[in-house]
């Protein structure tokens, strides 16, 4: 008999068969039986839900159970669901578990990050932080992964300045709770190691990437080793190596296909990776193949308007560009765009750079007055100047120094050619 089947015969009380049922679905998860675990833990949910009512309290566990193994295969929308309708029920509970609503709180802002809604996942992880410290302690595990997640979101919305001293905090906690050699500390030193570099510091970062990658190789976790060759890729790329990046890039690539397939929003994002250190190399053609791929990919996991997807689409867009196709180059740089202007905070870092690349785009087709109104739109009230009569260099530079050369160059490109 099947070992579902036979639970659910010998188990007459709902929750001693979720409880079983839960079991089994780690065990199977653990194996690598992606099927059985979610057989298993759908089996939990409508034991329940058929014996107790679908807002039976007990539920509540196996739907976050089922949250959980959603997140890890890339179902987010389905995961959030799950997580709502836990939480829902938490809050019907005449006594509810503070840290049970923490890690559900925890748990929706992990789905808000991997979907892009970066203010609702900073929230989120606020919240399941303030409730951590509250109930487990300051300096806990799940305290630690909670201000993570914080300075997480943080750099998902550009503002790196203020991640920086959060990974730091977190990196000095996981060392002191699991020891300078732990897979924790890898995972945070590669995000300090992008906060310093994305804060102007890339030559204090590149050891921050190294040691991490050391962790990770002794770790034999090939998550988190494909985590940190995608960082130490990433870094040499945008520091102008893309020779030392391509074999980082192409590694995390085929640990990514082993992890999750070639359709996981996670291999997307390393195929395109791969595109840019091919890029870097004027290796378009090759190019092509991953960009194309990797959108596709990325984009059924994370949604076609997530800024998540910005750096790949405006990649694609660079070779398509190169590649002489540049009717499908401006419709990206457009796609880009409407992402940037419709999830993204007014004067966004990252919204700066992609106006930046379309001017280009379109200076290289003749176009500088149409670059102009471009540039001109992104910077949008920075342009006036303010009370104490600041022009918008002086307010950039203030506001965010470490893309202000990059908005002026975009400028000055703009109106040269104009």
């Amino acid at each position: 008999m099947d070992r579902v089947a036979e639970i659910l015969a010998r188990e007459p009380d709902a929750e001693k068969a979720a409880i079983a049922l839960i079991a089994l679905t780690n065990e199977r998860f653990a194996a690598g039986d992606l099927p059985g675990a979610e057989a298993a833990i759908a089996a939990a949910v409508q034991a329940v839900e058929s014996r107790l009512g679908q807002d039976a309290s007990q539920v509540g566990r196996p739907l976050a159970v089922r949250a959980r193994l959603r997140l890890e295969q890339g179902d987010y929308d389905g995961a959030l669901a799950d997580i709502e309708r836990a939480l829902a029920l938490l809050d019907k509970a005449a006594a509810p578990d503070p840290v049970e609503r923490a890690t559900l709180t925890y748990d929706r802002a992990r789905a808000y990050d991997f979907l892009g809604r970066n203010e609702e996942a900073e929230a989120a992880a606020r919240a399941s932080l303030t409730l951590r410290r509250e109930h487990l302690g300051v300096v806990h595990e799940k305290t630690a992964d909670s201000l993570n997640l914080v300075a997480n979101t943080l750099t998902a919305q550009g503002r790196h300045a203020e991640a920086d001293p959060l990974y730091r905090q977190v990196l000095g906690m996981y060392e002191v709770l699991y020891g300078p050699t732990d897979y924790h500390v890898a995972i945070v030193l590669s995000n300090l190691g992008n906060s310093l570099r994305r804060t102007g510091r890339a030559h204090q970062a590149a050891t921050l990437y190294a040691r991490a990658v050391a962790i990770a190789e002794q770790a034999d976790d090939p998550v988190l080793l494909a985590q940190c060759l995608t960082n130490l890729g990433w870094f040499l790329h945008v520091t102008g190596d893309g020779v030392a990046a391509e074999p980082a890039l192409r590694r995390a690539l085929e640990l990514a296909l082993q992890i999750a397939g070639p359709n996981h929003p996670f291999t997307g994002n390393a195929r395109a990776n791969l595109g840019y250190a091919l890029s870097d190399q004027g290796r378009w053609a090759e190019a092509e193949a991953p960009f194309r791929e990797g959108l596709a990919a990325y984009e059924a996991g994370v949604g076609p308007d997530s800024p998540d997807l910005l750096d790949t689409i405006e990649g694609y867009a660079a070779v398509l560009d190169q590649l002489g196709r540049a009717d499908e180059a401006e419709a990206l740089y457009r796609r880009a765009l409407t992402i940037a202007s419709t999830r993204l905070p007014p004067a966004h870092a990252d919204a700066m750079a992609g106006a930046q690349k379309h001017a280009g785009f379109l200076i290289r087709q003749n176009r500088p007055d149409e670059a102009l109104g471009l540039v001109r739109a992104e910077l949008g009230d920075l342009l006036g100047q303010d009370g104490r009569g600041r022009d918008w260099r002086t307010r950039v530079r203030g506001a965010r120094p470490l893309f202000a050369r990059r908005v002026e160059a975009g400028w000055a490109l703009a109106t040269a050619n104009s």
